[in-house]
């Protein structure tokens, strides 16, 4: 794992530390944290107390243990295996990608702290029981053995879905990235922590088989399956992006390779089913759980290698799109036949996000081009405000930027004076709360949404993170460097 070391004082604390910011410290009393790990409270003493801007300590301070602190909703360690519930913030459900994004950047802290592990390991199986319940899903209730309320979904209330939901859906859009995310968590945690037990387990091979067999019959082009779908929904709204055409079948694709999302990460409907991002994020996990099983399970390892490769070349072959402004560029979406949609939204996996997702390095000019596509005006969602400017989505509508998109933009930036005039608008997006939000209107900060939002706050913890270890000068005190430690006591 990776700890810290400076002149600073590091002993250890669970509580505010003592630095001068315009933020107020916004994390629950200890008594009321529904986690603690001590590691991860050290983790948050050396970072602050070794950053120049007090304000951006303060802000990673309340925001990267928000997961921990509000979100874990149900733990047990079990007899045979542990599972772990985690809420998504302002909403009593649990996501795929969201809970793995809100805790996966404490996995390298994992090794140095057990019940921190066996809650990073719970999330898994809770995820891999989600899954088996309901393949399509895109968010689940707590299981009934946890005793957590179960307030029904209000925009589910007119879905006609095939299959039919489990008793365990909370909503159920078909959305790649949260099959993906099951992977990637899996992935880190084995790569991290050397752990690969959970690799034999029955309940996690049912669920890696049932992914594999979703992804190919999603590969399918939609005549190919006429008048026998695997998968539709419709939903009685007023919003074109909350269900899909053609009595819940979706846009009409040609089978090239890909795998269809009838949803975005956003949750909002695709306007053609082949999603790149998401598609990109396939192949990077599928590669890595070939890596983790080729051992254990060679025939399953084999099948997730060839599906990672065909999906790879496909994206190649008909995802590269000229444009009259930026050359050759990753398309958003596609369907097969010569369409394309050229955009990009916030919400991960996203265009801007390929590099940190493995899939692409950020400096190939392909991705160059498409990030410049995508931080200009002629992406449909980018917003160029008074002070502010960002990537948002239409999930919340024009004029509205997402604090993971300007996240993104720093884990992927190259440039020493764009990180750092990004950091400025990320402070200034809190509107003086101390805490990410989910997006907040171009010209005014204080007009948010979702003052709960675990996700976007894991994310900004993890930029800090991140900036800390690759580009210390930037955030950090000049004497101040990482170490690697193997016990967090020393």
């Amino acid at each position: 794992m990776f700890l810290f070391k400076s002149s600073a004082n590091n002993e250890e604390t669970t509580t505010k530390t003592e630095c001068k910011s315009k933020f107020p410290f916004v994390r629950p009393k200890e008594s009321e944290r529904k986690f603690v790990s001590p590691v991860i409270e050290k983790v948050i003493k050396d970072i602050t107390s070794n950053m120049k801007d007090k304000d951006l300590a303060r802000l990673f301070e309340n925001c990267w243990p928000n997961t921990l602190d509000t979100t874990v909703a149900w733990f047990n360690v079990g007899e045979d295996f542990p599972r772990t519930f985690i809420v998504t913030g302002d909403i009593p459900a649990m996501w795929l990608r969201d809970s793995t994004n809100q805790i996966i950047s404490y996995i390298p802290y994992a090794k140095c702290d057990d019940k921190l592990k066996n809650l990073i390991l719970g999330v898994i199986y809770m995820q891999a029981e989600l899954i088996i319940s309901d393949p399509y899903a895109n968010a689940y209730y707590a299981p009934p053995e946890s005793k957590l309320p179960h307030p029904k979904n209000p925009w589910s209330k007119t879905d006609i879905t095939t299959p039919p939901p489990s008793s365990a859906t909370w909503e159920k859009k078909w959305e790649l990235d949260s099959l993906v995310s099951f992977l990637k968590l899996s992935y880190n945690y084995w790569s991290n922590t050397k752990d690969d037990r959970f690799l034999t387990n029955k309940i996690w091979l049912e669920a890696v088989n049932s992914i594999l067999d979703i992804l190919e019959i999603q590969q399918l082009g939609t005549m190919q399956e006429f008048k026998n779908e695997a998968y539709k929904f419709s939903r009685l709204t007023r919003t074109t992006t909350e269900t899909l055409m053609m009595e819940g079948i979706g846009a009409p694709v040609k089978r090239i390779g890909l795998v269809k999302s009838q949803f975005r990460p956003s949750d909002d409907s695709t306007t053609f089913p082949f999603l790149i991002p998401s598609n990109a994020f396939a192949s990077v996990e599928l590669s890595h759980l070939y890596e983790m099983i080729d051992t254990t399970s060679p025939d399953i390892a084999k099948k997730a290698k060839n599906l990672s490769q065909i999906i790879r070349d496909s994206i190649y072959s008909n995802a590269i799109i000229p444009h009259k402004h930026f050359e050759n560029i990753f398309a958003y979406e596609i369907d097969g036949y010569g369409s394309s949609n050229l955009m990009d939204d916030a919400n991960l996996p996203s265009l801007l996000s390929l590099p940190y997702f493995g899939f692409i390095d950020n400096d190939d000019k392909i991705y160059l081009k498409t990030r410049d596509f995508v931080l200009s005006d002629w992406n449909k969602f980018w917003f160029n405000g008074e002070k502010f400017q960002g990537v948002g989505s239409p999930h919340t509508g024009l004029g509205y930027i997402w604090p993971m998109s300007l996240c993104m933009k720093i884990l992927t930036s190259t440039n020493d004076q764009e990180i750092l005039e990004t950091l400025e608008l990320l402070k200034e997006s809190s509107a003086d709360t101390g805490l990410m939000h989910e997006s907040f209107y171009y010209n005014d900060p204080n007009n948010y949404t979702r003052s709960w939002f675990a996700w976007a706050n894991s994310l900004f913890g993890e930029t800090i993170l991140h900036l800390a270890k690759e580009k210390p000068d930037l955030i950090m005190i000049d004497d101040f460097k990482f170490i690697k430690l193997l016990d967090a006591s020393k």
